[in-house]
């Protein structure tokens, strides 16, 4: 292992990007981008991970975000290429998945609706 939270991650990239220190990213999130990452065979971006309440408000996020929780990862996706090339992976693992110009969105949040995919 190289990361020290899996074998490619590694807990800063997870942390609040305000400054603040937080990381609280869930264990099962890590194992399955892990699993994405070993499948695409690439290096993932990870865009934000853990968020404050502070931040997450600075960066319009909702309320009740999983960000806040540990439960959701915001994945650098610049290309339409990539995009079409990782979609399939993530759908794989994630049943919460939001698809932005520039980034895609996976939850594992249990109790927010499941096997569904939104545009940002």
């Amino acid at each position: 292992m190289f990361g020290d939270l899996s074998k490619d991650f590694y807990s800063s990239e997870f942390r609040c990007r305000c400054g603040c220190g937080l990381m609280n990213i869930s264990p099962r999130m890590i194992e399955l981008l892990q699993e994405v990452r070993d499948e695409l065979n690439r290096g993932l971006v990870i865009r934000s991970g853990s968020r404050c309440v502070e931040h997450n408000k600075a960066v319009g996020g909702k309320a009740d975000s999983e960000h806040l929780i540990g439960l959701g990862v915001d994945i650098e996706c610049l290309t339409s290429s990539y995009r079409y090339l990782i979609l399939p992976i993530l759908f794989k693992r994630f049943s919460r998945i939001g698809i932005g110009k520039d980034f895609i969105h996976v939850g594992i949040d249990k109790f927010k609706p499941q096997k569904v995919s939104w545009p940002y």
